[in-house]
């Protein structure tokens, strides 16, 4: 059976292993520098989905993506779609609850835009209430970070929003589409800070604050894609698609609960 959800037919769905993990990857669609297309957080977030259906064709099912999030931010560069944070959640939501009505138990939301963490938070934990399955939201680059770190050639700051992670791995995926040529480094880290690290890859901030990103970047970058090169992008993208393996497989593993109203 595909692994592709919207390859299946309704017999097919009806008759599916209910256990499969279902990914569903919410992503963007933005600014990415002047170096890398507006679809770069779906083409990276799908390979990684694709990738554990690759590695793991009897465990998951992959959904088509939501290629838009929330990053109202981002408006003041030309291309950018964004989408209110209730009207998201409650979508995703929907998409959780059509799938529980037709009986799948564990499903995995794949974040790969960075403003869509707390949003996807949200949207597993009103599944989990309203529809008592196990609904679990990740976003790819912290299941991989120590990964990440063993690879990249920048440093801390170099790894924020097309920085060298995404540029090498959509680099590796379609090297015509990415120009590096045209990449600045933006490292905007600020070694004193205590609390607002820009590095996804080494933790992210203590505490968040998101400003409008034309205040921060000119050109939409930040981090330092000028070192990103393809064969890196490989690694990155092997381990990003080998740690989310792990977790479905966890999740698999997890044990449906029953609960107790105490009342």
């Amino acid at each position: 059976m595909t692994t592709d959800y919207g390859k299946l037919t309704w017999e097919e769905v009806r008759d599916a292993d209910k256990d499969r993990v279902v990914i569903l990857n919410v992503s963007a669609t933005e600014d990415h520098g002047p170096h890398m297309p507006l679809d770069t957080d779906t083409v990276l977030g799908m390979a990684v989905a694709n990738g554990v259906a690759a590695a793991a064709p009897d465990e998951v099912l992959v959904m088509p993506p939501v290629a838009y999030g929330f990053n109202e931010h981002h408006k003041d560069f030309p291309g950018v779609i964004w989408i209110q944070p209730e009207t998201l959640i409650a979508f995703v939501t929907d998409i959780t609850k059509s799938l529980a009505h037709h009986g799948f138990r564990r499903i995995l939301l794949l974040n790969s835009h960075g403003s869509n963490h707390p949003i996807l938070d949200l949207s597993a934990r009103k599944t989990v209430i309203e529809t008592g399955i196990i609904c679990v939201s990740a976003s790819y680059w912290n299941l991989c970070a120590d990964r990440i770190n063993e690879h990249r050639k920048s440093e801390i700051g170099g790894i924020a929003h097309a920085g060298e992670f995404e540029a090498a791995m959509y680099k590796h995926l379609h090297p015509e589409m990415v120009h590096i040529e045209k990449s600045v480094s933006q490292n905007l880290h600020d070694p004193k800070t205590n609390f607002f690290n820009l590095d996804l890859a080494k933790g992210g901030g203590k505490a968040m604050l998101m400003r409008w990103w034309s205040e921060v970047s000119p050109d939409g970058t930040m981090g330092d894609p000028t070192v990103a090169d393809a064969e890196t992008g490989e690694k990155f993208l092997r381990a990003a698609i080998e740690e989310t393996t792990a977790l479905v497989r966890e999740i698999r593993a997890l044990p449906i609960l029953s609960r107790t109203d105490h009342h």
